[in-house]
């Protein structure tokens, strides 16, 4: 009796779906602010790849991706469209690291951290690829180092 209910407790935990978005599966909605005040709408990006960035200003490691970001916004940036999401922070906190690090690409605010828990975050800098259908291709802590590869091949 007592294999019995072990397997049927195993088999509950290895049936069970993933706990947070997954490749493949449909990227969640997003409806937010971006820096400056403009609404983002992450279904109105239907139609190109996207890149999303999980990122805060006390972040050491997403400071040092910015570089490798900028090269990619600056490879792909009419072709995909690349989005930072603040972790929670204010808005002039994270204006503030965005003009010092060099954040050109549009900058979307979390302030209830609905974004972050949708996507179950829970490290940071996480970086999300979704294609043009809306669907996660990619999901990692950091670029991968592919992302060219990556983007390339979402293109049409």
């Amino acid at each position: 009796m007592r294999i019995l209910l072990l397997l049927i407790l195993l088999s509950a935990c290895w049936s069970s779906p993933p706990a947070r978005p997954v490749v493949g599966a449909p990227a969640p909605s997003i409806s937010s602010v971006q820096l400056g005040g403009a609404p983002f709408e992450l279904r109105e990006q239907r139609g190109k790849p996207v890149v999303l960035v999980f990122w805060a200003s006390w972040c050491g490691p997403c400071r040092q991706e910015v570089p490798e970001l900028a090269s990619l916004v600056e490879r792909f940036g009419e072709q995909a469209a690349f989005f930072s999401v603040n972790a929670g922070e204010t808005p002039p906190v994270a204006a503030r690291a965005a003009k010092s690090w060099g954040i050109t690409w549009p900058v979307v605010f979390d302030p209830d951290a609905k974004i972050q828990a949708d996507y179950h975050v829970d490290a940071i800098p996480l970086l999300i690829i979704v294609d043009a259908e809306g669907m996660i291709r990619f999901r990692g802590l950091g670029l991968p180092p592919d992302a060219v590869a990556i983007l390339e091949g979402l293109l049409p």
